[in-house]
């Protein structure tokens, strides 16, 4: 089965590996919008080539003869920060997409990770996928403005997964909260926060794949977990000092829990129901 992945930063990349390993006879052709990346990608893929999703001629040519395009975005540089740069990266991107879908009969079914964010604040409440989705102005509209591009697509098979916050090799959570040890920071560290590990992101794709799930599916952990919590069960597990908060309300954030019951409906087994901050290793019982 023919397949691109749009998109190989840190989510498409896990994604490639285990197509890699699990699925070797599919043809697989990754994309990147830099040169130096290509050789890199090559090792995992029976094709790599550049596309600026963007563009009508190179995304094209890169899904060509593909039945399945995973769509795994993400902005570059200092986009991260610029509503306008999201916007580039995600609503071109799928408007160029469903531009092209009348020249792309063979593509039939079509995954793209959004995120958990276009839910905005619940108060600490539960989300799920019946759930309203509520953005906060500027990055969360524009993913929201993204997922209903795909979701007026009627004649292929679609499924969006909204992601967690990753953590994983390379964004080992010790690692990114050791830094607040003894600082004081604003709020009182009561949101909830919702993560998932990139294999189980990853996973989730491929078993998205296999079993062609379509809608909406929220790929969570089992454990939403308050900030002041995440950081202190680090340090402490780092015997580093404790943050200091300053009280009150934290600024500007949004606390929800959100619910993975559909993604264990759909029988797919979290590789890491619970945080583990020290590690992105599978525990030996886990291993698939």
């Amino acid at each position: 089965m023919a397949l691109t992945i749009v998109g190989c930063g840190y989510v498409g990349m896990a994604l490639a590996q285990q197509l890699h390993a699990r699925r070797p006879q599919w043809p697989l052709r990754l994309t990147t919008t830099r040169q130096e990346r290509l050789v890199e990608l090559q090792r995992w893929a029976h094709e790599a080539v550049l596309c600026d999703a963007t563009d009508p001629d190179q995304l094209m040519a890169a899904l060509k003869g593909s039945r399945v395009a995973v769509l795994s975005l993400g902005p570059k540089g200092n986009r991260q920060v610029d509503a306008d740069g999201y916007r580039r990266t995600f609503v071109d991107s799928l408007a160029c997409l469903t531009s092209l879908l009348p020249r792309l009969p063979e593509l039939r079914q079509i995954l793209y990770t959004s995120s958990c964010a276009v839910y905005g604040d619940a108060n600490d409440g539960w989300v799920d996928e019946t759930t309203a989705p509520n953005p906060t102005p500027g990055h969360g509209d524009v993913l929201l403005e993204s997922e209903q591009l795909l979701a007026g697509i009627q004649d292929r098979q679609v499924c969006i997964l909204r992601l967690g916050a990753l953590h994983g090799p390379g964004r080992v959570l010790d690692d990114r909260l050791k830094g607040l040890a003894g600082c004081e920071r604003p709020g009182n560290g009561q949101h909830y926060s919702n993560w998932v590990h990139v294999d189980d992101a990853a996973g989730a794709l491929l078993a998205a794949i296999d079993g062609g799930w379509s809608g909406v599916v929220n790929v969570v952990n089992d454990e939403p977990i308050r900030l002041r919590d995440l950081v202190h069960r680090s340090l402490s597990g780092q015997n580093l000092a404790p943050v200091q908060w300053s009280g009150g309300s934290t600024p500007q954030a949004c606390s929800r829990r959100i619910r993975n019951d559909r993604l264990k409906s759909l029988h797919y087994r979290l590789l890491h129901p619970t945080l583990n901050t020290q590690s992105g290793v599978l525990p030996v019982s886990q291993v698939p």
